[in-house]
């Protein structure tokens, strides 16, 4: 009886807002970012890879997949480390990286040193660059775009959202205070977010062993619209406006 989202966050990222029984779901093509492609030293949450992020004024505070030297970075570093350069100030609301300690100069684009070549596991600096960063606003921007869309249709405000329920692997392992920074997931008091795991991967077993949960999926299926957002008048205008930051309050 809740009004809620739920979120399965991947390369293609599926969304439904369920409210008095109607439920409503898109798809978002997220991209790969979240999984370390097209990051310059992403890569998958491997031993090795940074997974969170905290800028301090000791520094560049990390813990990496098996308390590893660092490799490279993997999604939920990611997410953190924009969450973290926003927070400081080396971000600007458009996620230009600016000028600051820790931001230098590196083969002609600005990029902030996370590890340097000297404390990693790679024997290189590893940067996370302007590059980088627009990738992470795109994926985020999708997401956003998404989410806001269902709203919309539903007639909603976030604000009236019982729950956020975020699935995936990638889901299970974010910050939800770093996604809410950069405005990736709506400004909610964290008590109302859930991260559940594989859902996806748990009702495909339960729809193959179970003849009434299979019957279930079929019904939620028949009541389930959706909306292809890529028809909607205002899109482009939309998701140029999420792949924004928040500005920070004082």
């Amino acid at each position: 009886e809740d009004t809620a989202i739920a979120l399965d966050i991947g390369t293609n990222t599926e969304i439904s807002l369920v409210s008095h029984g109607r439920i409503y779901t898109c798809s978002c093509a997220s991209g790969p970012a979240f999984e370390g492609a097209h990051i310059k030293h992403g890569l998958r949450a491997v031993t090795g890879a940074i997974e969170q992020v905290t800028l301090s004024p000791r520094g560049v505070e990390i813990v990496t997949v098996g308390h590893a030297p660092a490799i490279g970075i993997c999604g939920s570093g990611v997410l953190d480390a924009v969450a973290e350069l926003s927070r400081v100030g080396l971000l600007n609301h458009r996620g230009r990286l600016l000028v600051g300690p820790g931001v230098r100069e590196v083969d002609d684009e600005r990029a902030f040193v996370l590890v340097p070549a000297a404390a990693s596991g790679s024997g290189h600096d590893i940067t996370f660059t302007q590059g980088d960063i627009a990738e992470i606003l795109l994926a985020k921007g999708a997401m956003r775009t998404g989410i806001d869309a269902l709203l919309r249709a539903m007639g909603l405000s976030p604000h009236e959202l019982d729950e956020v329920i975020v699935a995936g692997a990638f889901g299970t392992h974010i910050s939800i205070s770093s996604a809410v920074r950069i405005g990736m997931l709506p400004d909610l008091p964290l008590h109302k977010f859930r991260q559940v795991g594989n859902a996806a991967g748990i009702g495909a077993k339960l729809a193959l062993v179970s003849l009434t949960q299979r019957a279930r999926a079929c019904e939620v299926a028949t009541r389930t619209g959706y909306l292809e957002l890529t028809t909607l008048p205002d899109f482009a205008s939309r998701f140029v406006t999420a792949t924004r930051l928040p500005v920070p309050t004082a």
